[in-house]
């Protein structure tokens, strides 16, 4: 289901500009993360979003977020590049566009990509575990060197979405609620664990200036990355 959303004043503005510069090209805005999960700060957030083309055309994420300095843009490729993506490996991108992305501007096209996408069954369809197994080193990285709030922005994402990978491989479901997939894999987590990511999504959504017991956070990603791997 293609889930709508209601732009302010600011995503209008770059609506109308993108929908004015690439004409029919352009088969969908859309936007993902606090906008979209009703925790946007209008001082300090910015807008995640997503720009999708029936072809491919020079990227020009750099000259739009020049341009409106509040807007993240995450993806400019055309529908096949995101197929192509999803088929490496890319699992954020997989479940963010068919379970809590909320669109600005979609066509008729856009509708029958998302068909297309939910038709894919991940698992079967990932050429090789190369990025997958990439991304938990890069992860690791970056939490090891994170503090704060930006901390705790990075790490809940990046451990989120492998519970929900986890999931998908054991349950054939795709669920974006982190509660409900904290549930599913308390065989897997102890205690401790689900409560540190509970509380770790709290901070966020209350965006504390604190990165709690990475350590914590460091144990959960090698464990699941790992469980990930030894099932696919």
């Amino acid at each position: 289901m293609i889930k709508r959303t209601k732009p302010d004043s600011y995503l209008t503005n770059f609506v109308n500009f993108c929908k004015q510069r690439y004409g029919k090209n352009l088969i969908a805005i859309g936007i993902y993360g606090s906008y979209s999960w009703g925790y946007f700060d209008r001082e300090n957030s910015d807008y995640d979003v997503f720009l999708i083309f029936n072809s491919k055309l020079k990227n020009e994420t750099t000259s739009l977020s020049d341009k409106f300095e509040k807007i993240s843009v995450q993806y400019f490729c055309s529908k096949a590049d995101l197929l192509e993506l999803i088929r490496e490996g890319h699992w954020s991108l997989y479940i963010t566009f068919l379970t809590s992305a909320k669109m600005l501007h979609f066509s008729k096209d856009y509708k029958k990509l998302i068909k297309q996408i939910g038709k894919i069954n991940f698992v079967d369809n990932l050429k090789n575990t190369d990025r997958i197994k990439w991304k938990v080193g890069f992860d690791r990285v970056v939490i090891e060197k994170s503090r704060g709030y930006e901390g705790t922005k990075y790490a809940l994402p990046a451990l989120r979405s492998r519970l929900q990978l986890l999931t998908y491989i054991k349950y054939k479901k795709l669920i974006w609620d982190l509660s409900k997939v904290i549930k599913l894999n308390k065989d897997i987590l102890t205690f401790e664990e689900s409560n540190y990511l509970t509380q770790l999504d709290k901070s966020m959504r209350e965006r504390k200036n604190i990165f709690p017991n990475k350590e914590i956070a460091l144990k959960i990603l090698n464990k699941i990355s790992s469980k990930i791997l030894e099932l696919l």
